[in-house]
């Protein structure tokens, strides 16, 4: 594991704390020498959300040893193009792909609702980021500390996604609330892009929040939508993910044994049926997200939008 210390020099930066964690990657707060600070973020030696330590309960702590046990960090996922998918390890040089693919796609964003590379520098051959330090909570400790939420924010998470299409991305590919920053001031950042794999067989995201393992816009409308799921419900819609058959050669598995399974996965619970309050608005945005193949993140986008402006 990735041993860091505060008041330690990482080439012309001191470590001030540990700002946080994910299944592959730990972020520090630096200052330079002119006493700005930034967020440094470097790779774990291997990672994967399956063998990251948990804290046996539910807390704000951020320590580099574990997460608590109502985060969800992201997955390595390899497909069997007939037997499905399976959450393994990556190794430092996976991990240092996806950080390298990560500066790419935030030197594209250039700060458009993403934070500000500042540089990438080389660590015994290793990547480290360094990048604008924006204080605030994720959307995840906000829903932890019940503080409220609010639509508005899944709005804005669409409009950046949407803008930053005209900027070279194609997907943000892993939407949850651990990367909805909200920062002190209410505005709303999304961070931790993961790019296109190079692989054909491995696709790194967060089954919870896109359990057909999609890399695509259609992917991070689904993350939007369970993500509204959550918001109104108190909890997620399926108990077990990814769908069973997630990325696999859809031509070489049996029809009706698919259309079986797509339909007992897509018996979620109803949301009113649960919440009564839950506008109809959406959780009809929710089910055409997740059953209409071609309802996009533009379609939740205008929907969502329609429905807060007729109830601001």
């Amino acid at each position: 594991m990735l041993r860091i210390s505060n008041g330690q020099t990482i080439a012309s930066y001191q470590v001030e704390a540990f700002l946080g964690r994910g299944a592959f990657t730990q972020v520090f707060l630096v200052s330079d020498a002119q006493g700005n600070h930034w967020a440094m973020k470097l790779g774990d030696d291997s990672g994967g959300g399956k063998n990251l330590p948990r804290f046996g309960e539910v807390t704000v702590t951020r320590d580099p040893r574990a997460v608590s046990p109502d985060e969800t960090p992201a997955e390595a996922m390899f497909i069997d193009s007939k037997d499905g998918a399976t959450a393994e390890i990556l190794d430092a040089a996976e991990v240092d792909e996806l950080l390298r693919e990560e500066a790419r796609l935030l030197q594209l964003a250039d700060g458009l609702g993403t934070p500000i590379l500042k540089e990438v520098f080389e660590i015994n051959g290793r990547p480290a980021l360094v990048m604008q330090h924006i204080t605030g909570l994720t959307l995840r400790e906000r829903i932890r500390s019940m503080e409220g939420v609010k639509l508005t924010w899944m709005s804005e998470v669409c409009k950046i996604v949407l803008a930053l299409q005209s900027k070279g991305w194609e997907c943000h590919g892993d939407l949850k609330p651990e990367n909805i920053l909200i920062s002190d001031d209410g505005a709303v950042y999304i961070i931790d892009p993961v790019a296109k794999s190079t692989r054909k067989d491995r696709i790194v995201t967060t089954p919870w929040y896109n359990p057909f393992l999609l890399w695509s816009s259609k992917g991070d409308s689904q993350a939007v939508a369970i993500m509204l799921y959550e918001l109104l419900i108190g909890g997620l819609p399926f108990d077990s993910v990814p769908w069973r058959f997630a990325g696999t050669d859809l031509s070489i598995q049996d029809a009706d044994e698919i259309e079986v399974s797509r339909s007992m996965f897509l018996s979620y619970p109803p949301m009113r049926g649960i919440n009564v309050l839950t506008p109809r608005h959406i959780e009809s945005i929710f089910h055409r997200a997740m059953c209409d193949e071609n309802y996009g993140l533009a379609d939740l986008s205008a929907e969502l939008e329609e429905f807060l402006i007729k109830h601001q």
